[in-house]
């Protein structure tokens, strides 16, 4: 079917209307164009259909520089636009879900920057099939054979493409660009894996039962301990892009000695940072990414492994918060407003989310003052937004 696309989907479809009014989500078109598809799914409301061919190109529309896009890899959606139309993406997304989401009417978004493009992501889930790492293939359990993969840092790819993986579904492979060590977790330990010098292999049960495997990563010119169960950003310019755009942020709203509460720590990044010569209350609910904070920053701050809902609130002048990618439960706003801060820093890595947040943070009292959108994925549809609220 042909098919005009006027509409923007958050995964990065393209959005065109059927012969029968129903919407048409179609991978791998840009706003503005008229493709040809080929309908993959059909529901009552809408369809999904994947581009054929391109009738009317967009004009940032360029050749993807991965073969395994064409073969249906789920890891990038975007290599088809080029970086300015990348970043306008993802602005429309930010800004339709502020509207529709958060209902608000004219949020201040802009852009606040992107990491380099190629090859910069330090950790990748990867699937298995016959002990060979691959992706899975979008929206399916499909697995893709990967001989190459441009985003993954060179030492990820090596680990990727020249490991044999044995009997396991999945592997998390993260590498430390700092020492080169790796870390290969997978489900269930298998002795038939075999990969690379300076890999440590380990399964989760291995970690349950209380072995230990870490990575040293360097962030803004310190030292981090990464534990194989922590979070950690796709890679450390990512974390260094953030934390130079929420120092910005409080350098312009607050005194350097204001106190800081940092909700959803981990591994103690912004405490480490941005938190340097202030009070700061860091609150974990990871007992591993705890236990890596506490090992990275010491008694410079105060620990505090709960969920933030369980948390004993305590008045702190300014709040930076990085919850995962579902955003803050119901309760957190309200326990952000009982601590009385006059800035608050929400980090959130889906658009939605934001928005929703976003809401209930005024809702509360609190004024939006500025939405910035980071793009700490090049070549997909994910993206990161920092919304500031003031009282």
């Amino acid at each position: 079917m042909q098919i005009k696309i006027d509409g923007l989907a958050k995964e990065g479809d393209g959005v065109g209307r059927a012969s029968d009014g129903r919407a048409v989500f179609v991978r791998g078109a840009l706003i503005g164009e008229t493709v040809n598809a080929v309908t993959t799914e059909e529901k009552t409301k809408f369809l999904r259909a994947n581009t054929v061919s391109v009738l009317e190109p967009n004009d940032h529309r360029i050749k993807p520089f991965c073969s395994h896009v064409q073969d249906g890899c789920g890891g990038c959606n975007l290599q088809h636009a080029d970086e300015e139309l990348q970043k306008q993406i993802k602005l429309r997304i930010v800004r339709e879900a502020f509207e529709r989401i958060g209902k608000f009417d004219s949020a201040p978004i802009n852009y606040g920057g992107s990491i380099d493009p190629i090859g910069y992501r330090t950790t990748v889930r990867c699937s298995v099939h016959h002990g060979k790492a691959g992706m899975r293939g979008f929206r399916s359990h499909d697995h893709i054979p990967l001989s190459s993969c441009g985003i993954a840092h060179e030492r990820v790819q090596e680990i990727m493409t020249k490991s044999y993986f044995g009997d396991v579904d999945e592997v998390v492979i993260r590498t430390s660009i700092l020492t080169g060590k790796s870390l290969v977790i997978v489900s269930d330990f298998d002795k038939a894996i075999k990969t690379l010098n300076n890999v440590q292999v380990i399964s989760y049960d291995q970690i349950q039962k209380g072995e230990s495997a870490s990575i040293i990563e360097q962030v803004c010119g310190k030292e981090w301990r990464i534990s194989a169960e922590s979070f950690f950003q796709a890679s450390p310019q990512g974390s260094e892009l953030l934390v130079r755009t929420i120092t910005g942020i409080i350098k312009s709203n607050l005194t350097s000695s204001a106190s800081m509460i940092d909700l959803y720590s981990g591994v103690g990044v912004f405490a480490g940072t941005i938190g340097v010569g202030r009070q700061v209350t860091a609150i974990e609910q990871s007992a591993s990414a705890a236990n890596d904070s506490i090992y990275n920053l010491g008694n410079t701050v105060n620990h505090v492994c709960s969920r933030v809902e369980h948390w004993e609130i305590v008045p702190h002048d300014f709040v930076v918060a990085n919850p995962s990618r579902s955003g803050m439960s119901k309760k957190v706003p309200d326990i952000i407003e009982r601590t009385g801060a006059q800035l608050v820093i929400l980090i959130s890595c889906d658009a939605a989310a934001a928005a929703r947040d976003a809401g209930r943070m005024v809702g509360k009292g609190f004024r939006l003052d500025d939405v910035t959108v980071l793009d700490l994925f090049p070549q997909t549809s994910h993206l990161e937004v920092i919304s500031t609220f003031v009282r």
